[in-house]
């Protein structure tokens, strides 16, 4: 009872176990064409990671892949790993699908504040409004 009392709490507070900010995101952009979590897998692992660094990648169809556990800390943003590593495949521009999935996996996760990884990602055509738009619907 006392183990189930302190995963509620957890869950209240958006944090789990391993001291993830549930309630954070940090958004990215591949600067790849359009690839699969597998592959992105395949290429973090390549550079000694155990696994891929995000915790969700949106494809250019929209469609959304599991990455790295969401209870496990990120390798995708270095300070912020704790925040949940959402990538978007692509460079530069976005297709509708990506941004109606972003907004739609924001609200489904509670998502409360989400951010850029940098200045120049997840790109400089990325569209906040877009996403908030698909937030409210």
């Amino acid at each position: 009872m006392k183990r189930l009392m302190i995963m509620l709490l957890l869950v209240l507070t958006n944090i789990s176990y391993a001291g993830m900010l549930l309630n954070k995101a940090v958004i990215h952009h591949t600067a790849s064409h359009d690839v699969s979590a597998k592959e992105i897998d395949r290429w973090h692992k390549e550079r000694g990671w155990t696994e891929i660094g995000y915790h969700y990648v949106i494809r250019k169809d929209g469609s959304i892949e599991k990455g790295r556990d969401i209870n496990k800390i990120g390798a995708h943003a270095k300070g912020r790993n704790n925040r949940i590593g959402i990538a978007l495949t692509g460079y530069d521009t976005f297709t509708e699908e990506q941004y109606k999935a972003l907004g739609k996996l924001l609200n489904k996760l509670g998502i409360q504040y989400a951010e850029g990884h940098h200045e120049d990602c997840p790109g400089k055509g990325f569209d906040w409004n877009k996403v908030m738009s698909y937030m409210v619907k």
